[in-house]
């Protein structure tokens, strides 16, 4: 039999065994999960309070999280260069306090210019530089054969964050209000950000290792065939190469009519299942349960991209989203919209993680965080005009079903943009040593 001390070495071992960059994944999920949970879901649940406290009719403060699209639109090259340069956890250890300090703050909002100021310039920023851009470069750095499960698993994280946080964060506001929960946010995203950002590393070959965990003697078993090699081969593109390819703007413009449409739908839902007859606290559980459920796109969807063409199964993820989203606006009864949900939350969580690896595989790690700055600001468009669009359209009707039928329009267009979608050439292969 074996002794304790034998079974606590044997466990010491294989956790020592485990590759790196699997304990990037794990953290990097927690991150995701804070950050989305609070922040990208969460303004949702602050949205109605803010709403009737201070009379904003809900274009004006749809305003305030699609302008805070915009600093992704502006910075994000310059934040995926710092990225690159500097390292995944040097700017998480300045993005996520600037974050966590942001909803402090928040809870002192007394007009809409502060609310403005605050959303966009500390809250908005610290999440750019602290969670999605750092994590999501260093997943894609640290895997290439099974990179699109490492993305799948991290941005799960997303949809645990937004089911875990979204009844939390409704029954807070109801019972206690929306600026002590705001105190809360600030406090939880300092304690569980901050430890994950020394974990954060940015490739592997800076400390003798490659990707996937393969070592040396796997890759020189393999190197004596020509196609073994060409499997080695990375595409490396610079970012100034990437934008002169036609792969880059089909692949943009898709991404920014989804955008237009997670954004619209995401703010926007509470809101509109609140005007259907659902309390505050159920309808910010729903929105949950459709984080939670995206949990098959996230993972089932990333595991298919490793072994099937990412852009079709993009394109498949799309269309369903488009046809639940047809079906949201034209049915008022409760229990069909949500079987329609379900629908929407497994397309949904497919077309977030699968643009993260297309990118990865069509223009390689050499300058990751860049160009994926670069593509967060081609999305920006959508990201602005997504909620405005879905709150004029209700201040203008009473009624969302007009806003719906046009972003189920733009999820068929981003689905058909994808076929043009073509993997470039490489002037400079990079070869996996």
């Amino acid at each position: 039999m074996k002794t304790l001390a034998s079974t606590r070495n044997s466990a010491k071992a294989a956790v020592k065994n485990v590759f790196y960059g699997w304990w990037i994944v794990y953290a990097g999920s927690v991150v995701m999960a804070v950050s989305a949970g609070i922040n990208f879901y969460g303004f949702s649940a602050f949205f109605l309070p803010l709403s009737e406290e201070f009379g904003w009719k809900r274009s004006v403060l749809s305003g305030v999280f699609s302008l805070s699209r915009l600093e992704g639109g502006l910075f994000g090259p310059l934040e995926g260069f710092l990225i690159d340069k500097f390292g995944p956890r040097t700017m998480m250890l300045f993005g996520v306090p600037l974050m966590g300090i942001g909803f402090i703050v928040f809870s002192q909002v007394n007009s809409l210019l502060s609310l403005y100021i605050i959303y966009i310039f500390l809250i908005t920023l610290g999440s750019s530089l602290g969670t999605f851009s750092p994590v999501g470069a260093a997943v894609a750095n640290w895997f290439v054969k099974k990179r699109s499960r490492a993305i799948g698993i991290t941005m799960a994280g997303v949809a645990v964050g937004g089911a875990v946080c979204m009844p939390i964060l409704g029954w807070l506001i109801t019972d206690y209000g929306w600026r002590f929960t705001a105190v809360v946010s600030g406090i939880a995203i300092l304690v569980l950000g901050v430890p994950v950002a020394f974990l954060m590393r940015q490739k592997p070959e800076q400390y003798g290792l490659l990707p996937d965990g393969a070592s040396v003697s796997d890759t020189n078993k393999d190197a004596g065939s020509r196609e073994s090699l060409g499997a080695q081969a990375e595409v490396a593109l610079t970012a100034w190469q990437s934008l002169r390819t036609r792969t880059f703007w089909f692949l943009g413009i898709s991404l920014t009519l989804r955008s237009l449409v997670t954004t619209g739908l995401t703010i926007h839902f509470v809101a509109m299942m609140v005007d259907r007859g659902f309390s505050l606290t159920i309808a910010s559980s729903l929105l949950g349960s459709v984080a939670l459920l995206s949990i098959v796109g996230r993972l089932g969807v990333a595991w298919l991209g490793d072994f099937l063409d990412k852009r079709y199964l993009l394109a498949v993820a799309l269309g369903l989203m488009a046809v639940s989203l047809l079906g949201l606006a034209l049915t008022e009864d409760r229990w069909l919209a949500a079987a329609i949900l379900v629908v929407y939350a497994v397309g949904y969580g497919g077309a977030i993680v699968l643009p993260m690896a297309i990118q990865a595989e069509y223009f390689g790690r050499r300058s990751y965080a860049t160009i994926r700055g670069l593509l967060g600001s081609v999305q920006t468009p959508g990201m602005l005009v997504g909620p405005v669009f879905a709150g004029l359209v209700y201040d203008i009707t009473g009624s969302y079903v007009t806003a719906f039928l046009g972003f189920a329009l733009a999820g068929l267009l981003a689905a058909l943009l994808l076929l043009g979608v073509r993997k470039p050439a490489s002037p400079s292969p990079a070869v996996t040593p």
